[in-house]
């Protein structure tokens, strides 16, 4: 446990003083969220209600997709997996440990975001807010297993790239944080539901915002909750201590499955 906490505490210092995750983490979403937020308060006055959970979630998606498989890629490529297992380091601690840390980062930058939204932009604040951290949580864990399968299952770094950019941007789009789910036309909305980020919008106005007679959302919180659980999971049946060309990741594919919940929500229709 001590060694774990060591490693831990070096991981969450690594992303201040290490200039890809500090801006990933830090720089990309809080100017995004400031640059955004300043024009569309003016064009939409609408946007100030959901100003602040979509800002979190565009943090959360940053760190989980831009940051967290590359690293695993990058890490695997240049031995280190290999010197943890020769220490032994399990497997588990590899995985869980970028997550863990990527939360507290995250946890600031939504402070951050919420105080900002509320005082500068006059968003509208959560009416919740353990339910908003509730949802905020479960959305992250959600994107940090599609960050670790993706991390686990991509071959290169440019692979993984990729894969997120395939996530990531369809998730901005159409996930409810620029343009509401609910003027979206059925069938992009319903197509939406294969995106984390379209239960997680939808978690954040039923825990941090909750309307009066309004039916709770228990498919979103299925698919978050099963979603989470599925890619963790899956990544460590996939994960990999190097990467060599005679011994392909035979295991990759079933990355795909990451995929299921969310399937399963767009066919119950959210």
């Amino acid at each position: 446990m001590k060694a774990f906490i060591h490693h831990l505490a070096y991981d969450f210092k690594t992303g201040i003083r290490d200039r890809t995750k500090l801006l990933m983490f830090y720089l990309f979403p809080l100017a995004f969220f400031f640059a955004v937020s300043s024009f569309m308060t003016q064009i939409n006055p609408f946007f100030k209600d959901t100003m602040i959970p979509a800002m979190v979630l565009f943090a959360v998606m940053s760190a989980c997709l831009l940051s967290l498989p590359g690293t695993l890629v990058t890490a695997r490529e240049s031995g280190v997996f290999r010197s943890f297992r020769i220490n032994g380091v399990p497997a588990a601690s590899i995985l869980s440990i970028p997550v863990i840390s990527a939360a507290a980062h995250m946890a600031v930058a939504a402070v951050i975001i919420g105080f900002a939204g509320t005082l500068v932009f006059k968003g509208a604040a959560p009416a919740n807010v353990l339910g908003f951290a509730a949802a905020a949580l479960l959305s992250y864990l959600a994107y940090a297993g599609f960050g670790l399968v993706l991390g686990t299952a991509a071959g290169n770094a440019n692979a993984s790239i990729l894969l997120a950019q395939a996530v990531y941007i369809p998730s901005i789009l159409l996930g409810g944080l620029m343009v509401p789910l609910s003027v979206l036309p059925d069938a992009f909305r319903r197509a939406a539901l294969i995106l984390p980020s379209s239960h997680g919008m939808i978690l954040f106005q039923a825990l941090g915002y909750p309307a009066a007679g309004k039916a709770f959302p228990w498919v979103s919180l299925a698919a978050l909750g099963g979603g989470a659980v599925v890619s963790f999971f899956l990544s460590a049946w996939i994960f990999q201590w190097d990467t060599r060309a005679s011994r392909p990741n035979r295991k990759a594919f079933a990355a795909l499955l990451a995929l299921v919940p969310y399937a399963l929500a767009v066919a119950v229709g959210g």
